[in-house]
């Protein structure tokens, strides 16, 4: 049950990735620019570190729900 409801968050976490901006369009000049680039720079890295916590979440998930299935085997 976990792992489905994980699986599901990540997957409207992948589809959201793919709408994200990554740079300011190339019309955009000046400070604000930079400074909106910048952000979309730190927000790309936040998004990376959350796809590997995903991972590790699943993982881990994998785990317990081994663990708690009558027979000792993951569904």
């Amino acid at each position: 049950v976990m792992s489905f409801s994980l699986s599901r968050s990540r997957a409207d976490y992948d589809a959201a990735v793919t709408q994200f901006p990554t740079s300011v369009p190339a019309s955009w000049v000046g400070a604000d620019s930079a400074a909106c680039q910048t952000m979309l720079t730190n927000v790309s890295g936040l998004l990376t570190a959350l796809a590997t916590r995903y991972d590790t979440a699943s993982s881990k998930v994998g785990v317990i729900e081994l663990r708690n299935s009558p027979d000792g085997s993951s569904s």
